[in-house]
C-alpha cells in the first residue's frame, strides 16, 4: 500500500514527484511481468491523480529514459498504462 501526502500539503514538490519516480523504478525493479508492471503504474497513477498530481509528462519522462520495456517502446508502455488508467 502506498500512501502519498495531497498535492496541496506543505511538503516540497520535489519531494512528492521523488517518491513517483522512486516507485516507478522500484516497481521496474520488482516485477518482471509486463502486465503486472502496467497494472500496478496505472494503479499508483489513479491513486495520486485522485489526490490532485499532474503525472502523465512525469511518466512520460521516466518512460523515455528507459527507452525500452518488455520487449516493448517506452511509447507502447505508456500506451498500456493510459489504456488502464481511461
Amino acid at each position: 500500500m502506498i500512501c502519498m501526502p495531497h498535492v496541496h500539503s506543505n511538503i516540497s514538490i520535489a519531494a512528492k514527484f521523488g517518491v513517483f519516480d522512486s516507485q516507478f523504478y522500484r516497481f521496474l525493479r520488482f516485477f518482471s511481468s509486463k502486465a503486472f508492471f502496467v497494472s500496478q503504474m496505472a494503479s499508483l497513477i489513479v491513486l495520486l491523480k485522485n489526490k490532485g498530481y499532474p503525472l502523465l509528462k512525469r511518466a512520460r519522462g521516466l518512460l523515455n529514459k528507459v527507452k525500452f520495456l518488455f520487449g516493448l517502446s517506452a511509447f507502447g508502455v505508456l500506451q498500456m498504462i493510459l489504456h488502464r488508467v481511461s
